[in-house]
């Protein structure tokens, strides 16, 4: 069993040496569009996503020292990526505190992305609490950026919509915006949001990124400007199927994290962390 407290020493790891995908995984049902996008935000050079099952047996005593539990949720993992030919690393582990014991894992392994999925609180009416809000505190501070996948489907995806300003979590919506896009060859458009507003200017720092972002994806890359501070506006500029926006943003927008997206679109919060 992993320690239920996540790691807190002295951080010796640089974000660029960290790679790779911590995908937790719990509910069956909400797993095939979950590994779908790790698996295109995993890059070519990256270790396979590591798929992470954490099972809480509310105080019972595992039948046998060391038995590893088994996990649906797990295999539905496995089965996914088998069948569309890809590689994960699948584990199921105990937790009396899975989201204290995800974080630790994810920082362990050296690992630079956690991706979640779906989670609505016992009450049903937010998205953003539960596990899912604690998960967000421990990873603070930590050199691991979060992202929540309020999913929709694993359909393909032709276009990838980023909310991005200059903060930690424009960066880190960016990054993966970027890595989504360059792995499945599908077009990206940055909807920036200035810091500037009403004026709607870029912000000289926002300005340089999407300058490394575009040498990087070349045409691929497409940038426009969020007129206004809105929910209103930016449903309006980001049309399609995947949508990733910073925590910060969606709670000023008050973006309605309650609720699964309409239809078949897909949106990812993300929290960044300090470069």
């Amino acid at each position: 069993m992993l320690a239920s407290r996540p790691v807190r020493e002295a951080l010796t790891t640089s974000h660029r040496q960290r790679r790779g995908l911590l995908v937790p995984v719990a509910n069956p049902e909400g797993v095939a569009p979950l590994i779908a996008i790790a698996l295109a935000a995993t890059r070519p050079e990256d270790p396979p996503p590591r798929v992470l099952a954490m099972v809480n047996r509310a105080g019972e005593v595992p039948p046998e020292q060391g038995a590893a539990p088994s996990s649906g949720a797990l295999q539905s993992a496995i089965d996914y990526a088998r069948s569309r030919g890809a590689r994960i690393e699948a584990e199921a582990m105990w937790s009396e505190n899975p989201a204290a014991d995800i974080v630790t894992a994810a920082h362990t392994a050296e690992i630079d992305w956690l991706l979640l999925g779906y989670h609505r609180a016992a009450s049903g009416s937010d998205t953003m609490g539960g596990m899912v809000n604690r998960i967000f505190g421990d990873a603070r501070g930590l050199p691991i950026n979060v992202g929540v996948f309020i999913q929709g489907t694993d359909r393909p995806i032709e276009r990838v919509f980023a909310a991005v300003d200059g903060g930690p979590d424009g960066r880190a919506v960016l990054e993966l915006a970027a890595r989504i896009a360059q792995t499945q060859k599908c077009r990206m458009r940055a909807l920036l949001v200035s810091g500037r507003m009403p004026q709607a200017e870029p912000d000289d720092d926002l300005i340089e990124l999407i300058r490394g972002a575009r040498e990087k994806m070349g045409r691929r890359l497409h940038t426009d400007v969020l007129s206004e501070r809105s929910l209103n506006q930016l449903f309006k500029q980001t049309p399609g199927r995947l949508l990733i926006v910073g925590r910060k943003f969606a709670e000023e927008v008050q973006f309605p994290l309650h609720e699964t997206p309409k239809g078949d679109r897909c949106v990812i919060v993300v929290q960044g962390t300090e470069p």
